[in-house]
């Protein structure tokens, strides 16, 4: 037999078992053999159909070591083979998770000068493979093939993901997600292991580990000095108006016991500008010296797009990028940090700090140190509120090592965020501090001759210049304004001082509750103020009355309409109110100044929690009497016992309680999943979202409003308002929102900016429009079969499930037109998903599309009978009816 017979003879014996040992036999018998160029052909031909059946069982390894082979016997388009052998081997470190040899061959390949097509390939397959891990939420070997890929790369350049996002974006982003992961597991080495893999791209420098202090533990272990400047103290809960019945507010209460407000004197520490961190020894003092950590808060130091450093916080440690170069000052007192630059923020976190440094023993001559990146009206405030003439030393984006660093707390517990699934933490503020604040500025403002002997002026603050939280009809509600005497004031253009002397000299308010409106702290006793909010139930409504109101002035709040839009935070929504019920607000304000009736709705700090739990004894309250002839009554332990629910109904509750079933448990009936104290419409969407939920997110997502549900069967009449609400959201939230990530902006615009549907039949008139939506997505492009579960995963999610089966029914009553609506706006939705599926990621939509569903249970949950509504608040209605 001819040596070539032999060898390729070899190649036919190779299998997955063997095919490591055959690959070194074909390797040696190839170095002893001499051939003819058609022989080698043969050879070749064989080893590349071996290769192929190699990647083929997934054996990338072995693929990779025949196509070197094959470059090695064949001269001519070595370069060809060069790159397969590359790439396979790429695909089989990466696919093994043996990342850090994956790293050397990177190297290799930048230090052997690879050719720009290998580079090309290389990088495109690190890509693909980085975005088949990012979509299935796998962020550990998801930031590894970036990171290769930008190393691979060379850096930034000509490379962007899937999503549009640089490479180094990506890998920064990831790692976070990766470290906060390590850290909830107490892996604080894995942790820095990993930062140290990722910071040549990011820029960053080395991390440390440090234990998590308060200023009073570092005061008992001797590394700080202290000065109790006003004891800890209780006050009262605000109590919050509104203009329309109470909502059932979905924030947490602010505590009411308020900390110390102190001195404190560290030695030789470490601090951040722009950042609240500071460093002492291998202690880190982050909580401001005053508040509790709390496991459930999101801490931004070292993530925001501001930070000059990285940090990522576990439970009672945390890990800090230790800097290359710092600079020095001698001595300061604290007055940077985190948000300094933002209005709201400096006033209400900042500029109280200030009654502390003012207090006898804080040592003279030390400079107040700030960001330097702050406007001037916060530079304005701090010479304002100073009364010792202090230095002031503007920090850049630097490290800074300080021989001695003052510190003092926020006058309250204030995070910043929540994680997901925790209620927004509504902060009460301390009426002495501000009473303190307010007084120490208007005497300056006094001393400057600022203040005017005007208590008439009627204010509408405008807010054009922001696009968060933005009144899109301010325009439409100026206009109705200035025929009752208002001027329209742009906090924005004013000084401070201008800001304050503004504010005091109203006898009327009206504005936007944002930042401008803290200014309210300044007007005079009897003022009265009408904040404009969107519809979400999870805001400050209790931070702003209780930094208001120690001016004497009083806040009424008008919720508007939520202009939901996937992606951004409900906090920052924009919204809409209705000018007619701001002219009724104002009539109705007046009318309580002249007669001392009150205007809208008070409600107490124990009046509106989300959850209510009443006594058997408890008398039978308007809500529940509008719903039913007997009071729906919950045993006062059931709630505390009903800790998870289940999937599906149950013949018994000792099987388990699905989310319906749960209701009826809570509210004293038989056992049952269609409890008669509940609304139907909201009983069948809660029910279908819950059982497509995993355990944990039915858990955290579903089981806070079954209490909730007891009580919301009402009317005939409103049932079919809250199904009306159902179509809307799936025809003007859902369906808009796939088509925007499918880049199908004028489509999706067409149908969020029809009028909303108020009834089901009201469907008829967009039947057109969602025919031709649902062509306009279909055309070129794969079909839901071909684009596998994924798609329906998202675009027919357990949410969207939910809104189907609540308004199916209807659907089919009104006749099979309105029904062929309701597939063409599944379908719509589908099939504009499946035209994003595979460039942009599509979970973060459905997540955005989940939260939106949630705030359409919340108004579900909410609305009630108009005969109910005109009967329970007297006092608004008859504010309402008033003309200026």
């Amino acid at each position: 037999m001819r040596p070539t017979e032999i060898f390729i003879d070899l190649i036919r014996t190779v299998t997955r078992d063997n095919a490591s040992e055959m690959v070194e036999r074909l390797r040696s018998r190839a170095a002893a053999e001499d051939r003819t160029g058609a022989e080698s052909v043969a050879i070749r031909r064989h080893l590349e159909a071996l290769a192929f059946r190699l990647e083929g069982d997934d054996h990338l390894g072995t693929a990779s070591d025949i196509y070197d082979l094959i470059g090695s016997l064949v001269p001519d388009g070595r370069e060809h083979w060069t790159r397969a052998a590359a790439l396979a081997r790429l695909r089989d470190l990466c696919g093994r998770a043996r990342f850090e040899e994956a790293s050397a061959y990177v190297a290799s390949l930048r230090v052997e000068d690879a050719t720009p097509a290998l580079i090309q390939d290389g990088v495109a397959i690190l890509l693909r493979l980085g975005w088949a891990h990012e979509f299935r939420n796998e962020h550990g070997p998801c930031l590894q093939c970036y990171r290769l890929a930008y190393e691979l790369n060379g850096g930034d350049a000509g490379v962007t993901t899937e999503d549009g996002d640089r490479l180094s974006t990506k890998v920064k982003n990831l790692r976070r997600l990766k470290l906060d992961a390590l850290l909830e597991k107490g892996q604080f080495a894995a942790a820095i292991a990993v930062h140290g893999g990722t910071r040549h791209i990011t820029g960053s420098g080395p991390l440390a580990a440090y234990d998590t202090v308060s200023v009073a533990a570092l005061v008992a272990s001797g590394g700080a000095r202290y000065t109790e400047v006003l004891p800890a103290r209780r006050v009262g809960a605000p109590a919050l108006r509104f203009w329309e019945a109470p909502p059932a507010l979905r924030s947490e209460a602010g505590g009411l016991d308020m900390p110390a407000q102190y001195l404190a004197f560290l030695d030789g520490c470490r601090a951040f500008p722009r950042s609240n961190v500071v460093i002492a020894g291998d202690k880190l003092v982050y909580d401001l010296a005053a508040h509790p950590r709390r496991s459930d808060i999101l801490l931004q130091d070292g993530l925001n797009p501001d930070q000059i450093m990285t940090a990522s916080f576990g439970a009672t440690r945390a890990l800090v990028e230790v800097p290359e170069s710092t600079q020095t000052v001698e001595a300061g007192l604290m007055m940077f940090g985190f948000q300094s630059r933002n209005y709201g923020h400096w006033l209400l976190e900042f500029a109280p700090r200030m009654l502390s440094y003012n207090d006898p023993r804080c040592p003279d001559g030390i400079p107040l140190c700030i960001d330097d990146h702050m406007p001037d009206s916060h530079e304005e405030i701090l010479h304002l509120l100073d009364t010792r003439d202090r230095p002031v030393i503007k920090l850049p984006p630097k490290p800074v090592e300080f021989g001695f660093l003052g510190m003092a707390p926020v006058p309250a517990f204030f995070p910043f965020d929540m994680k997901p699934g925790r209620p927004f933490y509504d902060t009460v503020w301390p009426a002495d501090i501000f009473a303190a604040v307010r007084s120490l500025i208007l005497d300056r403002a006094r001393e400057r001759g600022i203040l005017s002997g005007r208590n008439d002026r009627r204010l509408f603050i405008s807010r054009k210049a922001f696009t968060q939280r933005a009144l899109v009809n301010e325009t439409e509600i100026a206009e109705r304004l200035r025929p009752l005497g208002f001027e329209v004031i742009y906090p924005e253009t004013m000084s401070f001082l201008e800001q304050v002397a503004t504010f005091h000299s109203a006898a009327v308010v009206v504005g936007s509750s944002s930042s401008a409106l803290c200014n309210a702290l300044f007007c005079r006793p009897g003022c009265r103020i009408v904040g404009l909010i969107h519809e979400e139930l999870s805001f400050n409504f209790r931070g702003y009355t209780s930094c208001i109101e120690p001016s004497g002035a009083q806040i009424l709040f008008l919720r508007g309409h939520t202009l939901h839009r996937p992606g951004v935070h409900a906090f920052h929504v924009s919204y809409t109110v209705d000018p007619g019920k701001v002219v009724a607000a104002i009539a109705a304000l007046e009318h309580e100044l002249a007669s001392g009736a009150s205007a809208g709705v008070t409600i107490s700090g124990a009046a509106d929690r989300p959850i209510s739990v009443w006594d058997d004894g408890a008398p039978l309250s308007r809500e529940q009497s509008s719903t039913s002839a007997e009071p729906e009554r919950m045993d006062r332990e059931r709630p505390t016992r009903l800790t998870a629910l289940a999937a599906e109904p149950h013949k018994a509750p000792v099987e388990g309680l699905c989310a319906t079933e749960a209701v009826a448990y809570l509210a004293g009936e038989p056992h049952s999943d269609q409890p008669a104290c509940a609304s139907p419409s909201i009983a069948a969407f809660i029910q279908t979202w819950s059982d497509g939920l995993p355990q944990e997110e039915r858990d955290q997502l579903i089981l806070p409003l079954v209490p909730r549900m007891i009580g919301t069967r009402a009317s005939e009449v409103l049932e079919r308002r809250r199904i009306a609400m159902v179509a809307d959201w799936l025809v003007r939230t859902h369906v808009p929102a796939w088509f925007r990530l499918a880049k199908l902006n004028v489509e999706a615009d067409e149908l969020a900016d029809r009028p909303e549907l108020t009834d089901v039949a009201e469907l008829a008139s967009l039947c057109d429009h969602l025919k031709r939506a649902r062509k306009r997505a279909a055309v070129a492009n794969l079909t839901l079969r071909q684009t596998g579960s994924a798609v329906r995963a998202a675009a027919w999610d357990a949410a969207q499930q939910a809104a189907w089966i609540t308004v199916r029914d209807a659907l089919e009553a009104e006749g099979p037109a309105l029904l062929a609506a309701g597939w063409d706006s599944a379908y719509a939705a589908a099939y504009a998903a499946a035209r994003a599926y595979g460039k942009v990621p599509l979970e973060p939509t459905r997540r955005a599309l989940e939260q939106s569903a949630f705030a359409l249970l919340e108004r579900m949950i909410e609305a009630r009978d108009p005969d109910w509504a005109e009967t329970d608040a007297p006092a608004a209605q008859h504010g309402a009816d008033l003309r200026p």
